[in-house]
């Protein structure tokens, strides 16, 4: 089996393993080990990681109000793997566990899960996907940004994420492919004033087969509702959209949509339903590149999306634009979307064929992430129980050398609430609603890897954030710069890793008493049995 390094975080770290053709060579468990041997495919890691931070602003408070602390984390783990002819499952838990040798009385544990499976119950025919997350998150944009659990701000919630969906394919021959698909989504949050929500979703669509090579159609139906508990709300999104594709050339091609979208929810911008269409093109000059673009009318006016993809032997760049009515609950449930690891991750796996996707995309996250979450490398989904009108624009570029990785990804996202204010009162306050009608966040990230040797590596990563509250005179500036050195120890222990990092964090606000820096040393070491 496989014994992968650790993330310092309760997530996979491989300090060594993102060089062209040099990911690391995961050393196989002896024959006779049996907390470790598959069977069946099955696969169990037990995983520890023991973090000693210092912090001179624990609470990121203003400069006269700062406290340091001492914080330890000791966070055991254990990633369970199945893999099947016909079932796929990956398990990855974490207990967070915090101790402020100062502040005690914020001594607590946080659950971190992030588990996932498929099954294919029929042979190409019945299928269930199934997902569950526990995870904590920055409630709101106004608060503190805690950069992990360490910082105690109030501002930090949990987010508990759970979502089964069957689903049945068929194809006829090659004149046509069907799907139909119902998904029950749950999502739950420790805020009281956040509307926990159960969601009922189908989902129809019927496409050409191969047979159509040069009008391709294809016919889709979807309607979710959604229930927020203690409040006597459902909000039902409905669409029934036509789409038609007319490829030019092999690689060229002309496409519509055009159909009904129905909205149940109170809206202060007009009616929510409206015949919906759109216009576009695909084009794939090469394998290699990629490029979809659509214009059109939704109920809210015009609309637009954009995808773009572009792989070289030692890059990988991408560019993904896209607007849709949403809520907190939604953006929650969905199980990705745009991510800048998935494209780093495609690099990696094409400069390294011989590794399994699982160490590709371990490899790829641990340096994406290096342990932190927050609102520094992607927009933050805050907290609310209003419906609004995202408009999302992610732009990265990845290179990966034989000692160098680079990452430099942006975003900016745009959100114009388009359900009453007063539903927010209780979860954020009446003072404050006014601060969600209308946000915008725009960051910029720059991550830099360099492996001095075969067991150490340096990193350097530097994130800038905006916040702009629109609807009022607030802006604020968020920076984060990072320093931190990674040594893998197979002196102590064949699956130890040592990380030595040290970091400052700052907000700038043109309000008064809210802006706050904080600098802190981080001492982790991870292992693996």
């Amino acid at each position: 089996m496989l014994l992968l390094p650790l993330h310092s975080h309760g997530q996979f770290q491989t300090p060594l393993g993102v060089a062209q053709g040099q990911l690391p060579q995961f050393r196989a468990a002896p024959p006779n080990t049996p907390a470790n041997e598959p069977i069946g495919g099955w696969r169990i890691l037990p995983r520890l990681n023991v973090v000693e931070t210092f912090s001179d602003n624990v609470r990121l408070q203003p400069e006269a109000l700062q406290r340091s602390d001492f914080v330890t984390q000791i966070n055991p783990g254990l990633v369970v793997t199945g893999v099947g002819t016909r079932y796929s499952v990956n398990i990855d838990y974490t207990m967070n566990n915090l101790i402020y040798a100062n502040l005690s009385n914020f001594n607590r544990i946080r659950h971190q899960l992030n588990a996932m499976g498929t099954a294919e119950l029929i042979k190409d025919f019945f299928f269930v996907d199934g997902r569950a997350v526990m995870t904590q998150q920055n409630a709101t944009l106004f608060g503190a940004q805690g950069v992990n659990n360490i910082n105690v701000t109030g501002n930090r919630q949990n987010v508990n994420i759970y979502n089964i969906s069957p689903y049945i394919r068929y194809r006829f021959q090659d004149i046509a492919t069907t799907e139909l698909r119902y998904t029950r989504n749950m999502v739950s949050s420790s805020s009281n004033a956040l509307f926990n929500s159960q969601a009922d979703a189908y989902q129809a669509s019927l496409n050409s087969g191969t047979a159509f090579s040069t009008v391709q159609w294809g016919f889709n139906y979807s309607h979710q509702a959604v229930h927020y508990e203690r409040t006597n709300r459902t909000v039902e999104f409905e669409r029934s959209i036509g789409n038609l594709r007319y490829m030019v050339t092999p690689r060229f091609g002309l496409t519509a949509t055009g159909g009904y979208e129905r909205n149940t929810f109170l809206s202060i911008r007009g009616s929510p339903s409206s015949p919906t269409w759109t216009v576009g093109f695909i084009w794939e000059p090469s394998q290699r590149t990629s490029i979809a673009f659509n214009a059109g009318q939704r109920f809210y006016g015009d609309t637009y999306s954009a995808v773009a993809t572009h792989r070289t032997r030692m890059t990988v760049w991408d560019l993904n634009y896209d607007e849709n009515i949403t809520t907190f609950n939604q953006q929650a449930g969905m199980s990705g979307g745009f991510n800048i690891g998935n494209s780093l991750a495609q690099l990696m796996a094409a400069q390294n064929p011989s590794m399994s996707p699982e160490a590709i995309q371990q490899s790829a996250q641990a340096l994406l992430g290096l342990g932190l979450q927050g609102s520094f490398f992607d927009p933050n989904n805050f907290f609310s129980n209003r419906l609004f009108l995202q408009k999302r624009l992610q732009a990265s570029v990845a290179m990966n050398g034989i000692r160098n990785t680079f990452i430099l990804r942006g975003f900016d996202m745009r959100r114009k609430a388009f359900s009453p204010e007063g539903v927010d009162s209780g979860l954020i306050g009446a003072g404050n609603a006014a601060l969600l009608n209308n946000t915008r966040q725009t960051g910029v990230n720059a991550l830099w890897s360099y492996r001095l040797s075969q067991l150490t590596r340096a990193n350097i990563d530097l994130t800038y954030t905006r916040f702009a509250f629109l609807a009022v005179d607030r802006v604020d500036n968020l920076g984060l710069a990072r320093v931190s050195l990674v040594r893998q120890l197979p002196q102590l222990l064949p699956n130890m890793i040592g990380m030595l990092e040290v970091r400052h964090n700052m907000r700038q606000s043109n309000q008064p008493g809210l802006s706050y820096h904080e600098n802190a040393v981080v001492g982790t070491l991870s292992m693996s049995f």
